[in-house]
């Protein structure tokens, strides 16, 4: 494990002191150490997270369902981490607006992603109604 909780957990709290500190004097400064904190965490935690998506892979695989619906889910979950992530940034500009057009995007996103389950779905009730 190349990060643990107790360090990411004490990098984002210096990082929030940091912050608070540079925002006094230059908002938009803090706001980009913001992202740069959250940007690091993420890419540190990059390894643990393949390793989940990976092993949910393999007790996937050995189920009787198509791989390709394994790949919607794990989209799904990436489209809501990041979606909810922009959507905190913007609120911590102070930008309400921008932070509501981030979540209506993560919404469509998430729609058109689950489109092809839609479709497969009503084709399988309606050749149920046919028989």
């Amino acid at each position: 494990m190349l990060l643990s909780i107790q360090t990411a957990v004490i990098f984002c709290i210096i990082g929030c002191i940091l912050i608070l500190i540079l925002k006094q004097y230059h908002k938009a400064q803090g706001v980009l150490l913001s992202i740069a904190v959250c940007s690091m965490v993420l890419l540190a935690i990059l390894p643990e997270v393949r390793q989940i998506f990976e092993t949910a892979e393999n007790i996937y695989s050995q189920s009787s369902l198509q791989l390709s619906y394994f790949t919607i889910l794990c989209k799904a979950v990436g489209i809501s981490y990041l979606t909810q992530l922009g959507i905190d940034i913007c609120k911590d500009c102070g930008e309400q607006a921008l932070s509501t057009v981030v979540e209506l995007c993560g919404r469509v996103f998430l729609i058109l992603l689950a489109l092809p389950l839609f479709v497969t779905l009503a084709q399988t009730v309606l050749e149920l109604m046919n028989t």
